[in-house]
């Protein structure tokens, strides 16, 4: 494709910038990026608090010290989906369910375009509401008194700063990425330091061992969901401006080893944090909880790093929804449509905040629901990806010309996501997660790791095996 970026119509331009980019394929010109650009996004990412509340989950699930470790390790594994999507994303050139169109179609991409976007938007408020509370509690600790007023206030600087900098477009995520990943990932590892050395070793090591099915595996597929199930609808809206002779090895590790440190280390940290808060994995506002545990003169700096990283996941969370908009085929600029999810989400936010916090169960239950036909997705997209796309490229003409649907495709994807909902009535996973914030931790837990193999093996048969 020549410097003249043209796609559905949405912009036509010389040379276009990458905040003007939306979903077109990015000119020789602007594949520029390195590598490490992706660790610095992916570590950003996963530097907020709720990586602490995941290492809590483990233990809840009756895991020795050792056993939680283990499936910290292995469920953070996960993100090698996302360097896989991230991988297409460079080859491709383009956003993630803009390089679906490939398998479903362009017309029957809508339809896993559509959950994703749902998806991305319920975690998006989600993920306002949480850096509102965060930042209310950091007013806080600065001497500020609760109210109504300074809940209003965050809402409004947090929603604000979220909505600039997706607007700003991909450069400008990159740069604070970067500079959250370096600045505000010191002062979280001087929190998990602290933490290490006033944790009750004893205690925690005193951890009985649980069982390895019906513990471990549990516990491991919820990390899994939560992390890098979670993120592969979005890996290659990172990397498309990836240089032209940047490898598929730098790529996968990068972005790996950029979500899986900081992960790690938060999950150890929710780990040893158990033998103080028993019921950590459970509480309504564990931000909270484990700022009581810090001395005053490192409240306001955690709180700090816990927002930042609330805001580094809501504008990943926001911009690659607004992509998926235009994956749809909704004739509107980029910067428009981070402004309509801007207002979606606001809005939800809105009711949350002040008109009814019992708003969430049901909602986030609904979000359930579209992540078990996500996870069908990503199992049709990475069989794709390594039985042709991995030699054979995505062609620009099946990117975005007028096309129907591929019904082997959609049958797999309904079949695959039809097989999740039939085993996700297990109930194992229910004792965790009982305050009302961490109802919003379900959605892609168990559904979305267990309806992945019935995609896997429907489309492995379809195209004749696995190379």
């Amino acid at each position: 494709m020549d410097s003249k970026a043209s796609y559905d119509g949405n912009i036509q331009a010389a040379d276009p910038g990458m905040a003007e980019l939306g979903i077109g394929l990015v000119p020789p010109v602007h594949q520029t990026q390195k590598p490490v650009q992706l660790f610095f996004v992916w570590c950003a990412a996963n530097i907020g608090i709720l990586g602490v509340v995941y290492g809590a989950v483990i233990v809840s699930f009756g895991l020795s010290f050792w056993q939680a470790i283990l499936a910290a390790v292995a469920g953070v594994a996960s993100f090698a989906l996302v360097g896989i999507t991230s991988i297409a994303g460079k080859i491709g050139r383009t956003t993630t369910l803009t390089l679906s169109r490939v398998i479903f179609g362009k017309r029957g991409n809508i339809a896993p375009t559509s959950f994703c976007w749902v998806n991305l938007m319920g975690w998006e408020a989600v993920n306002i509401i949480t850096g509102t509370l965060t930042l209310v509690a950091l007013f806080a600790a600065m001497g500020f008194e609760e109210s109504l007023t300074t809940t209003a206030l965050s809402l409004f600087l947090f929603g604000g700063l979220t909505v600039l900098v997706s607007v700003l477009g991909q450069n400008a995520v990159l740069m604070m990425q970067k500079w959250i990943t370096r600045i505000f990932g010191a002062m979280t590892l001087l929190v998990v330091i602290y933490l290490l050395f006033t944790a009750d070793w004893q205690a925690i090591l005193a951890l009985p061992s649980g069982s390895w099915l019906t513990g471990f595996l549990p516990a491991v597929s919820i990390i899994a969901a939560g992390t890098g199930i979670s993120w592969a609808i979005a890996g290659a809206d990172y990397s498309r401006d990836q240089r032209p002779d940047s490898g598929e090895k730098p790529i996968f590790l990068a972005v790996v080893s950029g979500a899986a440190l900081p992960l790690l280390l938060l999950m150890l940290t929710g780990i040893l944090l158990t033998a103080q808060i028993p019921d950590l994995a459970s509480s309504e506002n564990p931000i909270s909880a484990i700022g009581k545990l810090l001395p005053s003169w490192m409240a306001i700096p955690y709180l700090a790093a816990a927002t930042a990283g609330v805001v580094t996941i809501a504008v990943l969370s926001l911009y690659s929804a607004s992509l998926n908009l235009l994956s749809m085929g909704i004739k509107l600029q980029q910067r428009s449509a981070v402004a309509l999810d801007a207002v979606l989400v606001l809005g939800i936010a809105l009711y949350v905040l002040f008109v009814s916090k019992d708003f969430l169960g049901p909602f986030i239950a609904f979000l359930i629901f579209c992540g078990v036909f996500l996870a069908a997705w990503a199992a049709i997209f990475m069989v794709d990806f390594y039985r042709l796309r991995r030699r054979a490229g995505y062609p620009e003409a099946d990117l975005f010309r007028e096309s129907g649907a591929n019904r082997t495709a959609l049958g797999c994807w309904i079949v695959g996501a039809l097989a999740g909902l039939m085993v996700s009535k297990t109930g194992f996973y229910r004792r965790t997660f009982r305050g009302r914030y961490f109802r919003g931790l379900q959605p892609r837990v168990i559904r979305l790791f267990y309806s992945e193999p019935g995609a896997v093996s429907r489309l492995r048969n379809e195209k004749g095996g696995l190379p």
